[in-house]
């Protein structure tokens, strides 16, 4: 079954930087989401320590019973969306059940994450963050070539289509006549972001994309489309929104994008996206979105992608 619904979006402003989101957790989130308007969503803060592997975050929905909620670590799940650790979290067998997918950059300075719960009542609720954490350090990429850089990595997103249910809790007490919470499934595939930091100008291509439960066979029959990014300018902060479209259809935005740019000489950059739908121009699926995450190196800098080397 498919799930969906009109998300609450925050007003929340494009920040150029944010307090460190880690440290002691569990706590109260302290740090607001920086992340653009765009894609931020419900996900309102976070605190999130990568080491020890610990999430906390509020989300403007129902989200459990509490403000600020400590999220389960699924080590198990890594492997599914490589890249990035795989958080669940659900109160009772009646409760939204949530998926969140987090990272921080090599060099440390940037994490970014994406939440959504799996729908229930006809309404799910989801959202994305990106911010710099400690010292903060960020200046701009130049050398030889006039300041264009190349960044590769993974990508992964949750979406509101259903995943296979394996971890909700047995729903078996809830009466036959209502509707049981879903498991929102998750997406991967690959990113190359190009960055022009002497004309500020940013650009990107989603592709490889799959689901990973794929309860539909989406994968075999439809094929998820690859994703452009563009339109996005460098501001003196390091940050840039724009907009997502269809590869075959780059004049027609179905989404949007924000990041943030990391580390002396930009050596990372993390950032979210938001797509109101992803099946294509022709596609069948009614009402789906995703919220996607990147993080990701700079080719040539300490960490940078293998695949790098070709590029």
């Amino acid at each position: 079954m498919i799930r969906y619904s009109t998300l609450l979006m925050l007003p929340l402003a494009l920040a150029a930087c944010s307090a460190d989101p880690s440290g002691d957790v569990p706590g109260t989130p302290s740090v607001t989401n920086p992340a653009a308007e765009e894609v931020a969503g419900s996900l309102r803060s976070v605190s999130y320590d990568a080491d020890a592997g610990q999430l906390v975050l509020a989300i403007n929905g129902i989200h459990g019973n509490q403000e600020n909620v400590t999220y389960t670590r699924r080590a198990d799940l890594d492997a599914t969306v490589p890249g990035y650790q795989v958080f669940m979290q659900q109160g009772t067998a009646a409760d939204r059940h949530y998926t969140a997918l987090f990272a921080e950059s090599n060099d440390n300075r940037l994490i970014a994450g994406v939440v959504a719960d799996g729908g229930n009542n006809g309404r799910y609720y989801g959202g994305s963050y990106y911010g710099r954490q400690g010292a903060e350090i960020y200046s701009p990429y130049t050398d030889s070539s006039g300041g264009e850089a190349q960044y590769y990595g993974t990508y992964a997103a949750v979406t509101n289509l259903d995943g296979n249910g394996d971890d909700l809790l047995d729903a078996s007490g809830i009466p036959a006549t209502l509707t049981a919470p879903g498991q929102a499934d998750r997406i991967t595939g690959i990113i190359l972001l190009n960055a022009d930091f002497a004309n500020g100008a940013v650009d990107a291509e989603i592709s490889n994309r799959q689901l990973v439960d794929d309860v539909r066979g989406i994968n075999g029959d439809l094929a998820l489309q690859d994703i452009v990014l563009t339109e996005a300018q460098i501001t003196a902060e390091g940050t840039f929104t724009g907009i997502a479209a269809y590869e075959t259809r780059p004049d027609a935005q179905i989404g949007s994008f924000g990041g943030i740019f990391g580390g002396n000489g930009a050596t990372s950059v993390a950032g979210t996206v938001y797509l109101q739908e992803f099946d294509g121009p022709n596609g069948t699926i009614p009402g789906e979105e995703e919220y996607g995450v990147f993080v990701l190196t700079r080719c040539g800098a300490p960490g940078a992608a293998a695949a790098c080397s070709g590029l």
